[in-house]
């Protein structure tokens, strides 16, 4: 599969993007926990439903609008929606003191990521077909894929827990923008 360029170039940028995802997952957790003062236990399972249950929702509607639209576009727009849903949050954890309402700020940014993947995940997954061009080499990209998403998982927390432990979780959500750039 990495004979194709399209597809190395695919690969590379998903992995770092990827790796920022799973940055921000970990490093959203940390904000509410820090915000959340006594009530953090309960709004942490909020905020993790509000990031998960729109994909459960609109998933069987924006995989039919995704085969219906240019998955290249599709995945530009969620990318560059969720750059700015992961600078917003890098706002609200520069900004917002303990113990405020901003972890309502933080349930909605979780509500829209979770919109923007219903339609990024269905897009990327028909679009990794379209970037080989030879069929044979097409069960090696999916499992390369896998592993990659798979891989991302233990790197993205690994590298936030370091970064939190150095700098705060607001840097986490700075390089998980930047991360979608790629």
């Amino acid at each position: 599969a990495f004979a194709d360029r399209n597809y190395r170039l695919f690969f590379a940028g998903q992995g770092v993007s990827l790796v920022g995802t799973w940055m921000g997952r970990l490093a959203s957790g940390w904000l509410v926990f820090r915000l959340g003062g006594a009530d953090a236990a309960w709004l942490l399972g909020v905020v993790s439903f509000a990031s998960l249950a729109p994909t459960f929702f609109l998933g069987p509607v924006a995989g039919v609008l995704v085969d219906r639209w240019n998955r290249h576009t599709v995945l530009l727009v969620t990318q560059l929606l969720s750059l700015a849903q992961s600078a917003a949050l890098a706002g609200v954890a520069f900004t917002a003191p303990p113990g405020t309402g901003a972890v309502l700020l933080v349930v909605g940014l979780s509500l829209l990521q979770g919109a923007g993947n219903a339609f990024d995940m269905p897009a990327r997954q028909s679009l990794l077909v379209e970037l080989v061009a030879r069929r044979e080499d097409l069960p090696n990209a999916i499992a390369l894929n896998s592993s990659l998403v798979n891989g991302s998982r233990l790197v993205g927390p690994a590298v936030a827990g370091a970064v939190i432990a150095a700098a705060g979780e607001a840097w986490c959500f700075v390089i998980d923008a930047v991360s979608y750039l790629a």
